[in-house]
């Protein structure tokens, strides 16, 4: 039986953040999505829910992260992972994130412009 880890996004970006790791540019950056349906009154929700997404890149294509700004709609796919890490605090803490594929920047519903993650 062949496991399947495929997460796909369109959202806008919230916080942006660019790390250099050993000369491998890394993107860390959030997606909000909002999912609407009616509840059991009728009346409409909406449901928002925010993204932790990383994407390493190659250096040649490091310009392609400075299109990722707050506000930017982007498509993502990639697979889900989980991590833990200890805070400045000295706790423990535990994320959910999406580590990135393909990262797309949709300029409009028929523009598409690629910000391909290798």
């Amino acid at each position: 039986m062949e496991q399947i880890n495929r997460v796909e996004i369109r959202g806008t970006v919230g916080f942006v953040r660019i790390n250099d790791f050993d000369g491998n540019p890394m993107a860390t950056f959030s997606v909000v999505t909002n999912y609407v349906y009616k509840g059991r009154d009728g009346n409409g929700v909406v449901e928002t829910m925010w993204f932790n997404v990383s994407a390493w890149k190659r250096p040649q294509s490091l310009q392609d992260f400075s299109k990722l700004q707050k506000g930017t709609v982007v498509h993502v796919l990639g697979r889900m992972r989980e991590r833990e890490y200890t805070s400045s605090d000295g706790t423990m803490k535990r994320i959910s994130e999406v580590i990135a594929s393909k990262v797309t920047i949709v300029e409009s519903e028929e523009t598409l412009s690629p910000c391909h993650v290798e």
